[in-house]
């Protein structure tokens, strides 16, 4: 579905529908065209997630799966080990504590380190939706007090996703209806092209469009894949940044050259308030959405430079985590706990803590090159020091402060210990049944297998061995009628993640039970690069290696 200009609206104030009927990346687009401050709620089956959008921007994402915890998430990338993971969960119960805040009060990350593994794992948490082809959505409102500090930029969101999770099926359909039409790029899109970080092909393809090109036009002009154009086309209809020629606004403006990567991830500024990300960092989980780029020319950024030149500037490691870690915080604290003064302060003290807090974060230290990102959160948390000094240099808001804050004190004193400090956890854990279907698959009990490794593949889309392994259960369960499936569904695996082994491993495994011994030989001579020192590639070439002499020798 492309949705037209008209409809973003309406989609925007929808309370409730289906996914199937309604695109996840369509519902993104709509609520951030029309700044929408809301909850975004999608169920399939057991799995939910409730996406938090402030001013059209996703700002936090809460899931009932044990992978979108951040232990959960840092135990499956390898940055923690179980047990690790274990004692600060144990130290969070004990002492109160968010498990982000354990972890640099017990030196196992810095605020800054803390920082993008957070945004890495907000983007993984929302790139899962666009895997969801069925399924409800709702959009509650009004928003909940938001205390999330990060942002991902909707625009490099909505080409990632796509280019990662839509089915070809899915990208033909929506695509279909602009098939021989001239296209062109949007003159004066609701995202700027800047937005996102074009790959060198991406380049291309946005340089052709602003003169106008039919898709085959496109196709015939490079060498990129017929899929991938069609794939990164679908994107930015999505996003309004591609219409086609009828239209187009009737009064066409100049469009600016596209930004090339360096650009859109050195330049800065408030107004979008965009965090640009590219396709690979997402892919690698070297997610960070700090960075916001306007959409400058090449030959503007060079005359800022010339007009307003910056010396580099260094910042030392632990100015730059006292500046992560307060921005990380900020929205969780009040005005007291903020600038760090008790309720009985006097106002010499509260003025005197506030000189300190403003030396400390006061924005303009930060000018110079590779600092943007930093200096735009240094703004940010000394712009709400400022409203802290404000509501504490006022009595009544003070007093009223006060209040809240004793009524606080008693409502959590009147809870037991226990259920004030206990971790409640109904998550969902694929990995517990990914392990279960692995056994029963050993045991050859297929079917229990796949519906195992089904469910494990539900809860995390983006696992590449969840993937892999129940494409090869399904051969296995019902053989050869499968075979094309599988194998359709395992390359389809590679296209998303070319490092996956195993994928080439069971491909080769397929196309040699099907007969295709050459192909099968290539994936499995490729596997045994990829999945070193793991021997079973081995084993199967020289499985089928004497398969093949046996077969010539008996035609003998």
């Amino acid at each position: 579905m492309i949705p037209r200009e008209d409809q973003l609206e309406t989609i925007s104030h929808q309370r409730q529908g289906s996914l199937g009927e309604i695109p996840f990346a369509v519902l993104l687009q709509a609520l951030s065209v029309c700044r929408r401050s809301v909850v975004l709620e999608i169920e399939r089956g057991p799995l939910k997630k409730s996406i938090l959008f402030e001013d059209g921007v996703p700002v936090d994402c809460r899931s009932n799966l044990l992978q979108d915890t951040l232990s959960g998430f840092m135990v499956a990338r390898g940055d923690l080990t179980e047990e690790v993971a274990q004692k600060c969960l144990d130290k969070c119960a004990v002492r109160g504590l968010r498990f982000g805040e354990v972890l640099i009060l017990e030196g196992l990350i810095t605020a800054s380190e803390l920082y993008r593994v957070l945004q890495q794992n907000l983007a993984k948490k929302l790139l899962d939706g666009f895997s969801w082809r069925d399924g409800i959505f709702r959009i509650v409102d009004p928003l909940p007090e938001v205390e999330s500090s990060l942002k991902v930029g909707i625009p490099q969101l909505v080409v990632t996703g796509i280019s990662r999770f839509a089915l070809d099926e899915e990208v033909s359909k929506a695509v279909g209806p602009l098939v021989g039409k001239v296209l062109f790029l949007h003159p004066k899109p609701a995202h700027p092209l800047s937005a996102i970080r074009l790959s060198s092909d991406q380049r291309r393809l946005t340089e052709l469009l602003t003169e106008g090109r039919r898709i085959d036009e496109l196709a015939s002009a490079t060498s990129i894949e017929f899929s991938e154009i069609m794939r990164f086309l679908y994107s930015l209809a999505v996003l309004g940044i591609v219409v086609a020629e009828h239209r187009m606004p009737k009064e066409r403006a100049e469009f600016p050259p596209p930004a090339g990567e360096a650009e859109a991830a050195a330049v800065t500024g408030e107004e979008e308030g965009y965090s640009t990300v590219s396709i690979h960092e997402i892919e690698t989980q070297e997610f960070d959405a700090g960075l916001v780029s306007r959409a400058l020319t090449p030959d503007q950024l060079e005359a800022l430079r010339q007009d307003f030149p910056v010396k580099p500037r260094r910042i030392s490691e632990e100015a730059r985590n006292a500046i992560m870690e307060t921005y990380l915080e900020h929205r969780k604290q009040d005005a007291f706990d903020l600038l760090g003064v008790p309720e009985t302060a006097s106002m010499i003290d509260v003025e005197d803590q506030f000189l300190e807090y403003a030396r400390r974060f006061v924005p303009w230290q930060l000018d110079g090159e590779g600092l943007e990102d930093l200096a735009e959160k240094a703004q940010d948390i000394f712009l709400e020091g400022c409203r802290a000094f404000g509501e504490l240099c006022d009595p009544d808001r003070r007093n009223a402060l006060i209040v809240r804050r004793r009524n606080l004190r008693e409502e959590q004193a009147k809870k037991p210990a226990p259920e004030r400090f206990v971790i409640k956890s109904e998550l969902l854990d694929p990995e517990i049944q990914f392990k279960k279907g692995k056994a029963l698959m050993e045991a050859a009990r297929y079917r229990e297998a796949r519906q195992q490794l089904e469910f494990a593949f539900d809860c995390d889309p983006q696992n590449s061995i969840y993937r892999a392994h129940l494409a090869r259960c399904r051969f296995l369960e019902l053989g050869r009628s499968e075979a094309e499936s599988s194998l359709a569904e395992l390359r389809e695996v590679l296209r998303i993640d070319p490092e996956c082994g195993l994928a080439c491993y069971f491909i080769g495994l397929i196309e040699g039970a099907v007969g295709q011994t050459e192909i099968a030989e290539s994936h499995l001579q490729r596997a045994i690069k990829m999945m070193m020192p793991d021997r079973r590639p081995i084993e199967a070439l020289k499985a089928l290696r004497a398969k093949q002499k046996k077969s010539k020798t008996s035609v003998f």
